[in-house]
């Protein structure tokens, strides 16, 4: 039996990773005294509750902040490294060439959000390796079975930088990792209703991991990871 994941977003793929997870807080509890002293002692704990919510909050931000800042530091020391072995790799092989990967990345970053958003696979054949195309044949199939339609609007794509690059006997075995940095407003609608069943209404950015592989003379998509399917570190 096959079973499909659900996908999750409204861009390319659908999204390989499911999240779960949400922060779960306690309730603060005391046991006071009977009479004024519980009085008392309850609005104490609710000043200690309000600084103690403040704080947390703030040490989030400057978490999150700060997380963000040693992502970019650390993909852009992959992105050196990996530009540095293609312009070795293009010495010995024409398909290794900056500019022209990085052109053919980047069409093919909207050619596949475009099939994503028609459902039609097909558009973007010419951008996707085969087994990569057989999994979004079955996606999209499996979401046609749902009666659901996908929404894209305003797809931007802000950056894209190869962060590994392989070379390796024969270039059907070239194989090379770009961190994608992209915008949109993308999710899943019921046909019927026209009612979101899923994604995000709202504009927001992503990153993703797209590898691409090495056939019929042009780089071509052979697998999506999400941001936190992988680690930046083994890149470096």
């Amino acid at each position: 039996m096959i079973i499909l994941a659900v996908p999750v977003w409204g861009r390319a793929g659908g999204g390989g990773s499911s999240g779960g997870g949400g922060s779960s807080g306690g309730g603060g509890g005391y046991s006071g005294s009977s009479g004024g002293g519980s009085y008392h002692s309850g609005r104490s704990s609710s000043r200690s509750n309000l600084v103690g919510n403040i704080v947390f909050g703030v040490n989030a931000v400057l978490i999150t902040c700060g997380g963000a800042i040693v992502f970019a530091v650390k993909s852009k020391k992959a992105a050196m490294k990996s530009k540095n072995l293609m312009r070795q790799y293009e010495k010995i092989g024409g398909n290794w060439d900056y500019r022209e990967v990085q052109r053919q990345v980047e069409e093919a970053y909207f050619q596949i959000q475009e099939c994503w958003r028609r459902m039609d696979a097909g558009y973007a054949a010419a951008y996707l390796s085969e087994e990569l195309l057989e999994d979004f044949n079955m996606k999209i199939q499996w979401m046609e079975v749902r009666e659901e339609a996908v929404v894209q609007k305003h797809v931007k794509l802000l950056s894209a930088v190869p962060v590994s690059a392989y070379d390796e006997l024969g270039e059907e075995n070239d194989c090379i990792w770009y961190l994608i940095h992209g915008s949109m407003v993308g999710y899943y609608m019921n046909r019927n209703t026209r009612i979101c069943v899923r994604g995000n209404t709202k504009k927001e950015s992503f990153y993703e991991y797209w590898k691409f592989i090495y056939r019929n003379e042009r780089w071509v998509l052979h697998e999506i990871r999400q941001q936190d399917e992988m680690d930046i570190n083994q890149f470096i």
